[in-house]
Parts: C-alpha cells; structure tokens; sequence
C-alpha cells in the first residue's frame, strides 16, 4: 500500500486536518505520535506521506506543496532515506500480519539520532494489521518516545486499537466523503464510457474514493453482470455455469459486497412501488440478505473455501425465486 500512496502528492479533501498540522508545525507544537483514523480509502496515508515529505524538507513553507524532483522526495520515493520508515506488513508472508521483528527494526531505526531533518518519522500502515505482541512493542516506544520521534499511525478501524495506544496518540478522524462527493470526484477523473453503474460503485464505496476508484475496473463490471443474472426473474429456467462464478473466488469480497448492494436495492424498489404481496416479497429478501451475511461471515471465521460460498450463495437465491412462484 504504501509503495504508491508515497507518490501520491494530492490529498483530496480534509483541509481542516492539513490546515491544523501546517499550523502544529509552524507553531512547533508537534505532538510524537497522531493516529490517523477512518475508513480505508480516504487519504490517510496519502496524508501521512505528504506531511513526511514536508516536515523532512525543513523547508516550511505556507503549505505542504513539495516539488517532486527535491531531494527529500527522491530518497523517500527510493527506500533510501536515512529519517524515514514505513512499517507495514508484508504480502509475501503467509501471516499477512506486520509482526515483532518488523517493529524492533523500527525501534532500532529510532535508536539513532535524525542525519538529514530535524526528526524521524516512521508511518504504521496500519496498525489494524498489528498483533498483541507487534502492538505492546509499538506501545513501549510510544510510551517512552526518543526525541525528535513522529509517528502517523493509520488506523482504519480506530475502536479495535489498543486503549494504552490511543491514549498516547493525538487522535485526527477523516470523515467519509458524501455521495455527491465521490460521484464528482470520479466522473472529473474516469471518462463516461468507463463508468457503468455508478450509483452502485458510489453505494458499495462507502464513502471511500479509494474503493470507488478501485471499483471502476473489469473484474467490478464482470461481477456484477453475473450478479445481476443471478436476480433475474427467470434464473431458475437460464442455463447457468457454476464455472462463471468459481473463476471470480479470488474477488469473494467483491462479489458479496455487490450481492448484498443488489438485494437492498430490491428492497428499496418494492418499498417504493405498488407491487403485489409486497410484504411477502420483502421479507423473502431481508431474509435472503440475512442468509447471506452469514454465509459470509462463517466462511471468513471458519476458513471456508471460497468456491464453497459462492455455491451457497447461489443455490440459496435460486431456493428463494422457486419459494416465490410457489407462493404467488
């Protein structure tokens, strides 16, 4: 993550929050440690970078505009800065998790005085990533920080972080953008033809231009075309291969966040219309919704094979299409 978020240069939005750092800065009123926290997707480590870059310059100007052939950036573009780190955890580990000899590299890193700034600065993207004994290590150097210590720790989940953490960090909430937002944001950015289904990517975004962004791409628009098949009113006669949706296993996520967007919207369809045995039909959905979400969720606690949800997920919609012929 933090690989492309350090070339990011433009924070969208959250102007409060610069305008309250430049001034801390300026001020010298920084605090040692600020979490950064909020939905994934909104620009918390686009934030972290930009004042990185910024306060290692020592160029303090009236904003956090850097040139991107300075010195500062380069080095932190190439790993090689000698006053900042990033602490993230690792894809290649099978443990996906940042764990304890990732974090004693980082109290090594601020066993040693700033070369090139006045500070060090190691970004935690994120600390959601962190285990017990990752985080009580992170915890005894924010208890006692060197001097000239900064951390920016991302949380996206800010109530699972440890209540010793929070209370040593200076908490900076980033807001969700709105839907008019978003729906701006993207269509300045990605050309009409590119965009299909826009208040779905908008809905399923969550107030995240990040996920919004990420939605905008083949794999979203090919789910959902299945998705949608899966709802049509003569599914239980089409002729479907179980093979189109087993080649989607590795986007789970993706294609249960669309299901449950589709079946919502059924439910907001028939609440607004006049249809016949309404009641019926929406209990039918709340309740397939519900199924769903369960499928879901035991999968993920119990390590069910992704395959094996989908075909759950399918079966159970087409249970409820045959439920309802029966019962109309």
């Amino acid at each position: 993550m933090h690989k492309s978020q350090k070339k990011t240069f433009n924070l969208i939005g959250h102007n409060n929050i610069e305008k309250f750092m430049l001034d801390s800065i300026k001020s010298r009123r920084i605090h040692h440690a600020y979490l950064l926290s909020g939905i994934e997707g909104i620009g918390k480590a686009t934030f972290a970078h930009r004042v990185s870059r910024f306060i290692l310059s020592n160029l303090y100007g009236d904003n956090m505009e850097i040139e991107k052939n300075n010195r500062t950036v380069n080095l932190i573009n190439n790993d090689s800065h000698p006053d900042f780190m990033v602490l993230s955890k690792d894809s290649h580990n099978e443990k996906n998790v940042i764990e304890i000899k990732q974090v004693r590299k980082c109290i090594e890193f601020f066993s040693h005085t700033p070369i090139l700034s006045k500070f060090k600065i190691c970004i935690i993207d994120s600390i959601d990533d962190m285990n017990i004994n990752s985080a009580n290590a992170i915890l005894k150097i924010l208890e006692e920080p060197p001097k000239n210590s900064l951390f920016f720790i991302i949380a996206h989940n800010k109530e699972t972080v440890l209540p010793t953490i929070r209370s040593r960090c200076l908490n900076l909430p980033f807001k969700k953008f709105t839907d008019n937002e978003i729906k701006n944001f993207v269509s300045e950015r990605v050309s009409e033809d590119k965009i299909l289904n826009l208040d779905k990517i908008v809905k399923i975004s969550n107030g995240s231009i990040g996920k919004a962004l990420s939605l905008i791409n083949e794999d979203f628009q090919d789910i959902n075309s299945k998705v949608n098949n899966l709802f049509d009113t003569n599914f239980s006669r089409n002729s479907y291969s179980l093979e189109d949706f087993i080649d989607i296993s590795d986007k789970i996520d993706l294609f249960f966040e669309i299901i449950i967007c589709k079946i919502e919207t059924l439910i907001k369809e028939i609440i607004q219309s006049n249809i016949q045995n309404e009641r019926r039909q929406i209990e039918q959905y709340f309740n397939l919704r519900d199924h769903i979400h369960k499928i879901y969720f035991d999968g993920k606690k119990f390590n069910n094979l992704n395959n094996h949800m989908i075909i759950d997920v399918i079966f159970l919609i087409k249970e409820t299409f045959d439920l309802r012929k029966i019962n109309v």
